[in-house]
């Protein structure tokens, strides 16, 4: 795999976990802000095994919490 081709599979897994913490969110009726999305993930990346998805998660939590 290409450079950019990592890099694109690296913002679409970032996205879809983004998007898996949105949708519980909306599932447990608890208000969609910046905030909770960041928490969510962390939680998630507590709770994961695999080393490269716990650097995943803190990706997307520090993505989502600079907005960037």
């Amino acid at each position: 795999m290409e450079r950019d081709e990592l890099a694109d599979d690296r913002m679409v897994f970032i996205a879809g976990e983004v998007g898996i913490v949105v949708f519980e969110l909306i599932y447990d009726g608890i208000e969609i802000n910046r905030g909770n999305i960041v928490g969510f993930l962390e939680g998630k990346r507590k709770a994961v095994g695999n080393v490269i998805h716990k650097g995943m998660l803190r990706d997307a939590a520090e993505m989502v919490r600079k907005g960037k």
